[in-house]
């Protein structure tokens, strides 16, 4: 069934005219460029100058359309895919996350405190940080 989807990369999020169904979540490759900025070209998925070759075209690029579980397997990158809400989250590549880890730098970010204030990180630059994390699931 084609709708439009909301497609989430990099903190962006885009709305998109996609090709749903149980097993699919399809964008034209020029939806895909807007979103993404990756492009499909004779080399494989480009962009900003960088070409990652596609093994499996007739998987990536089918219909019209590209299928966006390909996509990402292309780019080594998770993505979760919910196509009864219309939804697709591509997430960053397991490369570029273990780089950051290994950095022992912490991305800039704001949370709420106890009260409900915002607090950011560097609001405690020049100091040493020490950050806990607790989940109830």
């Amino acid at each position: 069934m084609s709708a439009l989807a909301t497609l989430i990369d990099d903190d962006r999020e885009v709305v998109v005219h996609a090709t749903t169904g149980p097993d699919t979540f399809m964008v034209t490759a020029d939806e895909l460029e807007g979103a993404t900025g990756w492009a499909l070209k004779p080399e494989g998925l480009c962009r900003d100058g960088v070409c990652v070759p596609v093994r499996n075209r007739d998987a990536l690029a089918a219909g019209g359309g590209i299928d966006l579980r390909a996509f990402a397997r292309a780019l080594g990158r998770p993505v979760a895919v919910e196509p009864e809400a219309g939804l697709a989250v591509l997430g960053e590549a397991p490369a570029t996350l273990r780089g950051n880890l290994d950095s022992l730098v912490a991305p800039p970010f704001t949370l709420p405190d106890l009260d409900g204030h915002p607090v950011s990180l560097s609001d405690f630059d020049g100091r040493k940080r020490l950050l806990f994390a607790w989940a109830s699931w």
